[in-house]
């Protein structure tokens, strides 16, 4: 039993409630807890681990922890959530809890997914009543950034008030189509509180984790997300509007991959190479991604169609990329391309003295040709092509 096939046991383990199969030679309790945090799949993954035999008392402990924790915080997430609920309901702001926020919900327990923050959509004309329930209740606001303002609250709480559903910098046709709560309806027993019907939270569900996956890579959790939603909802969805939402959104063939690999790692439906490969790479990227990963899907649309291509022309392309690449990041080349060389100091400047541009430089220098040959197939059969 591989690493994959291992990680699908504690995952149907903690779903089932039962004890895990123990832990296979040459998997180490490190390596699993490394990949639960990296993915956030703490109390997935490791509250099935502690009952698994072959785990000593010591990593028990260590695992027990972050199960712990895990709760807590998800206890507290679910509290605050409902207290906000009910503040903006008293105050008028009309909303819509996001991601995880309704996620939480359609597992077998809440605790089971993670989130690391509340991410709420806020109408454009109740976000000044929103900002004053949010200091009110001891937030504070410590960034603005690009369509979402992010609020703090000791010791861990942290408040993302989306003014958009989509960034419009990564496709502005799916920024266009989630605009506003044109999507949404009215919760039921509720005035200003909002939510997807089941076959639009799906669609936006796959539209994020696309996101993810075009800009920087996403984790394995998200195959959970999408195991769990069509295990719950899959027979009474109507899948002919669905398929349409998600071909009119540029992501069809994006969620069809995801789904067969879904059901390949959790219900251990016969799979290929393409997949085992593209679970090993989002297994790595992490639940975030990785700022690295960026480079690959403008890669492979513009430089790799139809052939293989060599180390040399990767780095080439990445110290030295078309204005096709750079405007996503410097806006002002579409009006001016001919400052197509300044922009490449201003990235090479930043790419020196920047974290980020540290790990894509390990990146380039660590790389073998079949993992080029192996992320090309990769983002070619994504079928990504988001335009700004």
């Amino acid at each position: 039993m591989g690493i994959k096939e291992y990680l699908a046991e504690l995952v149907k383990a903690q779903l089932e409630n039962r004890k895990p199969m123990p832990v296979p030679e040459g998997i180490t309790t490190e390596q699993l807890m490394e990949i639960a945090g990296n993915n956030h799949m703490d109390y997935l993954l490791l509250g099935a681990l502690v009952k698994a035999e072959g785990v000593t008392e010591e990593e028990q402990e260590k695992a027990r922890a972050r199960v712990k924790c895990s709760v807590i915080r998800t206890l507290a997430q679910i509290m605050e959530l409902k207290q906000i609920e009910q503040r903006f309901e008293e105050e008028h702001v009309k909303s819509q809890p996001m991601k995880g926020a309704r996620m939480k919900f359609i597992y077998p327990s809440p605790e089971m997914r993670e989130m690391s923050d509340i991410d709420i959509l806020i109408d454009a004309e109740s976000m000044e009543r929103a900002k004053k329930v949010l200091r009110e209740m001891g937030y504070c606001l410590k960034q603005s950034v690009k369509h979402h303002d992010i609020y703090h609250k000791p010791p861990f709480m942290v408040v993302e008030a989306h003014r958009s559903m989509y960034d419009k910098t990564v496709d502005n046709n799916q920024y266009k189509y989630f605009s506003g709560f044109t999507k949404a309806v009215l919760r039921e027993g509720m005035q200003y509180t909002y939510d997807f019907t089941t076959e639009d939270f799906y669609v936006y569900m796959l539209a994020h984790m696309a996101k993810h996956f075009y800009t920087m890579g996403c984790g394995i959790r998200n195959l959970v997300d999408v195991y769990i939603y069509l295990e719950k909802y899959g027979s009474e969805m109507n899948r002919q509007y669905v398929n349409e939402e998600l071909k009119n959104c540029g992501i069809l063939e994006f969620t069809e991959h995801m789904e067969k690999l879904a059901y390949i790692w959790l219900k251990g439906e016969k799979g290929s190479q393409f997949y085992d490969d593209l679970f090993l790479y989002m297994m790595n990227s992490g639940i975030y991604g990785k700022d690295e990963n960026g480079i690959w899907n403008k890669f492979s649309e513009e430089k790799m169609k139809d052939r293989e291509v060599t180390l040399k022309e990767l780095k080439k392309w990445y110290y030295f990329p078309p204005v096709s690449y750079m405007s996503e990041y410097y806006p002002w080349l579409e009006d001016y391309p001919y400052l197509l060389p300044v922009a490449w100091g201003i990235r090479a400047y930043r790419g020196i003295f920047l974290k980020k541009g540290v790990h894509k430089r390990e990146m380039l220098q660590d790389i073998e040709q079949e993992q080029v040959r192996v992320y090309k197939n990769i983002y070619q059969k994504m079928q990504l092509h988001f335009k700004r």
